[in-house]
C-alpha cells in the first residue's frame, strides 16, 4: 500500500454514526506509455503484499480499476483497499511492512534485484480517499466488471446518505431481486478525509455491472421510483443532480483468498 493511508491517520474528524465499512482510494494519472510496465509491476509484486495482508484479514480487499471516457485531467486509475475497522486502519502501516517483507523474503536476488528496478517507476500518485460504507444493495455474489461514481457535494450528508438508506436501498433490493434490473449492486459512503470546501464532493452511490451496455440500458421492465426519496435527495444536493458521473472498469483484483484475478 507503500504510503497510502499514513497521511491519513491523523486527520480523521467526522464522527461516524455507522458501522464501521472503511475502505480506501488511491487515485492516479498514469500516462499511457507507462501502463504497461504499471500494471505488470501491481501484478509481480504489490498485489502479493496485498494477498498477504488480505490472507490475514489485515485488510478485506484489493482491487485495481481504469477510468473509461472522461477527461485527460482526471485521474485514470484508483485502487481500493477495503480497511473494514478503524483497528485494521491504525495498524496499516506496520501491517503493511511486515507483508513487504515477507513478500520480499520469498525471492532470491535475482527476482528482488528485477523488482527493485521495476519499481523505481514513478508511482503517479494524485490523491487519495478514506471514505465509509454506510449502505448496500446487491445480487448474489455479484460479478462486476463496470462502476459508476455518482459523486456529490451534499449540503447535509447525513440527510443524504440517510434518504438514500430510506429510499433506495430497499428500491434497489426489491428490483434486484425481481430481475427488473440488469444492476448487480448499490452502495453508498461518506468521505471521512479530506474534508472541507476545497474538495468537490463529500459523499457517492455507486452503481455496478457486468457489461458496459448494461450501464445505459440498465432497466428490465417500468419501475416505479419512490418519488418522496428522489425528492430527499435533491435537497441536498447543488442544482438537484450529482457533481460527477465516472465509469470504472476493473481490471485486476484478489479473490477471498487473495488469489489474483485479472479482467
Amino acid at each position: 500500500m507503500r504510503n497510502l493511508i499514513f497521511a491519513l491517520l491523523c486527520c480523521i474528524c467526522w464522527q461516524v454514526d455507522a458501522q464501521e465499512q472503511l475502505f480506501a482510494y488511491d487515485y492516479r494519472s498514469v500516462p499511457a506509455e507507462e501502463m504497461k510496465i504499471f500494471m505488470e509491476n501491481e501484478a509481480m509484486y504489490w498485489s502479493k503484499i496485498h494477498g498477504n495482508l488480505l490472507k490475514k484479514g489485515h485488510i478485506t480487499g484489493w482491487s485495481m480499476c481504469t477510468r473509461v471516457n472522461g477527461l485527460e485531467s482526471e485521474p485514470n486509475v484508483y485502487f481500493y483497499y477495503g480497511i473494514d475497522s478503524y483497528e485494521n486502519l491504525d495498524k496499516i502501516g506496520e501491517r503493511w511492512q511486515a507483508a513487504r517483507d515477507e513478500v520480499r523474503g520469498t525471492m532470491n536476488k535475482e527476482q528482488l534485484a528485477d523488482i527493485d528496478q521495476r519499481i523505481k517507476q514513478k508511482k503517479f500518485r494524485v490523491g487519495e480517499v478514506l471514505l465509509n460504507r454506510v449502505s448496500m444493495a446487491s445480487t448474489d455474489n455479484p460479478q462486476w466488471k463496470y462502476l459508476v461514481h455518482n459523486y456529490t457535494n451534499a449540503t447535509d450528508v447525513n440527510a443524504f446518505l440517510a434518504a438514500q438508506d430510506q429510499y433506495f436501498k430497499p428500491h434497489f433490493e426489491k428490483h434486484m431481486k425481481a430481475g427488473n434490473t440488469k444492476q448487480v449492486l448499490w452502495l453508498t459512503a461518506m468521505v471521512l478525509s479530506p474534508q472541507g470546501y476545497g474538495y468537490n464532493w463529500n459523499s457517492y452511490t455507486v452503481d455496478g455491472f457486468v457489461k458496459y451496455s448494461d450501464i445505459f440500458n440498465a432497466w428490465t421492465s417500468e419501475v416505479e421510483w419512490p418519488q418522496e426519496g428522489l425528492e430527499a435527495v435533491s435537497k441536498t444536493m447543488k442544482n438537484e443532480q450529482f457533481y460527477k458521473r465516472v465509469i470504472w472498469q476493473r481490471r485486476m483484483w484478489l479473490d477471498d483468498q487473495g488469489k489474483l484475478m485479472t479482467n
